[in-house]
């Protein structure tokens, strides 16, 4: 077709389309105005926005005539996101070149206190071992500020929050409690401001208590599994496999025996004999005999040590056709 017989349409010529607008507090409105240009020769229609994430709005021009400029503001309301983020409005236009285009805000969010390495705790250790994990609080308001512990200590941890710099840091220090006994909490660490912007921060502590011998998962999910896709591909099922880690603490010790009432689970252990400080046990499914249902049970791992003579990994899982 010659140039002179092309059919008329729009053409969006855009410029940058990424802006990157550094750090603003959280709760701050960040604004940016996109241009472009229609270097078609018939309107060029905007007809709708899409965002990726929350609090994001756009202000889009109706149409821009041939050969006219235009300018789509992008908008992000950040109250509701903090940390390295990144904002995408997806355009959708009437030209056929260019049915969609993807603008994209980026920066870095900070929230009114900053909690690094992580807003969490988590604590590892054996039963009766001097664990502490340590969390920095940095303010970014403007002024001074106060935080304080609502409690120093859970049913199952302990911790101090005491001043770097004060009224504009913080170092929180969490331990388990040395009562707890072996097994796995979840409790939550709540820390207070005078600062309204501050309020009530509330920090997950993940507690995990480890005996002297102790499996580690103590739980095996295979999840949902299409048994229509075994039964066209039986090795598939190497991909379900999952191991757990058994451990003493000092010393080595023997497997007298694993077992599981999971009639479709396969278990091998690592060393398969003798003597180990840690043996590693293989849980795998036989694609004969599957069925559909659920896969709940339990692996019974018995050992030679006479404090913990028996271990159990719970078992789960969902065979369907599909």
């Amino acid at each position: 077709m010659s140039p002179s017989a092309a059919r008329p349409e729009p053409r969006a010529a855009f410029g940058p389309t990424q802006y990157d607008f550094g750090s603003v507090r959280r709760g701050e409105k960040v604004v940016w105005r996109f241009r472009l240009h229609n270097v078609g020769d018939t309107p060029l229609e905007l007809m709708g926005v899409h965002f990726s994430m929350p609090g994001m709005t756009a202000k889009l021009p109706g149409q821009i005539e041939a050969d006219g400029e235009g300018a789509i503001f992008l908008e992000w309301a950040t109250g509701r996101v903090q940390g390295s983020v990144r904002g995408v409005a997806i355009v959708q236009t009437n030209d056929r070149r260019a049915p969609s285009v993807t603008l994209v805000l980026a920066g870095t969010v900070h929230a009114p206190i900053d909690i690094e390495p992580l807003a969490a705790v988590f604590l590892s250790s054996f039963r009766g071992e001097d664990v502490r994990r340590e969390l920095t609080l940095r303010s970014n308001q403007p002024g001074p500020v106060t935080l304080r512990l609502d409690s120093d200590r859970g049913t199952h941890y302990m911790a101090t929050l005491e001043p770097v710099e004060p009224g504009r840091s913080w170092r929180l220090t969490v331990k388990p409690a040395p009562e707890t006994r072996p097994g796995r909490y979840e409790e939550t660490l709540k820390i207070g401001s005078d600062d309204p912007a501050i309020g009530q921060l509330d920090l997950a502590v993940h507690v995990f208590v480890k005996a002297d011998v102790y499996a580690n998962p103590d739980e095996i999910d295979f999840g949902e599994i299409p048994l229509s896709r075994i039964r066209q591909q039986p090795g598939a099922l190497r991909f379900l496999e999952q191991f757990v880690i058994v451990k003493k603490r000092e010393g080595a010790f023997r497997l007298r025996g694993i077992r599981s009432d999971v009639a479709a689970l396969d278990l091998r252990a690592t060393p398969a004999s003798g003597e180990s400080g840690a043996f590693r046990i293989d849980a795998g499914l036989r694609a004969q005999g599957l069925q559909p249902g659920t896969l709940e049970g339990t692996i019974w791992i018995d050992t030679d040590d006479p404090e913990f003579p028996r271990l159990t990994v719970r078992v789960r899982g969902r065979l369907v056709e599909k």
